[in-house]
Parts: C-alpha cells; sequence; structure tokens
C-alpha cells in the first residue's frame, strides 16, 4: 500500500521491522499509532509507552490503512 509522507498518516497504525542507528531502539515486532509526520521523521507513540520516529528511508516498517 503506497502513502504519502504526510500528517494523512496520523493515527494509523504502524509496525516496525528494523531501527536502525539508534542508541536505544524500539523492538522489531512493536506496534504504534503514527502521531506526526515532518522532516522525513514519522513520529509514533509505540504500544510499549514509548515515543519515538522512525526515519524514513532508513528505518524498515510498514503502515497499516488501519487505525484500531
Amino acid at each position: 500500500m503506497k502513502f504519502t509522507m504526510d500528517n494523512s498518516l496520523v493515527g494509523k497504525r504502524i509496525t516496525l521491522i528494523e531501527m536502525v542507528d539508534e542508541d536505544n531502539p524500539i523492538q522489531s515486532g512493536m506496534k504504534g499509532v503514527v502521531t506526526h509526520v515532518g522532516g522525513g521523521v514519522i513520529n509514533v507513540r509505540w504500544d510499549n509507552g514509548r515515543n519515538l520516529g522512525v526515519i524514513v528511508g532508513e528505518d524498515r516498517y510498514t503502515i497499516s490503512d488501519s487505525t484500531d
């Protein structure tokens, strides 16, 4: 599924495949909710309570069309 990199992603579910170049990365497979998009970063509130963005073009993730 193709998405535009703008705030239309806010509220969508995201699943992390791999986070690179982060000292304390989010665990692969973790799910969360997109909270903001800008500057090449998708900011996420992860289900484990952390808030940390994924870097577009570096980190690997999938975004669901679902908001559940």
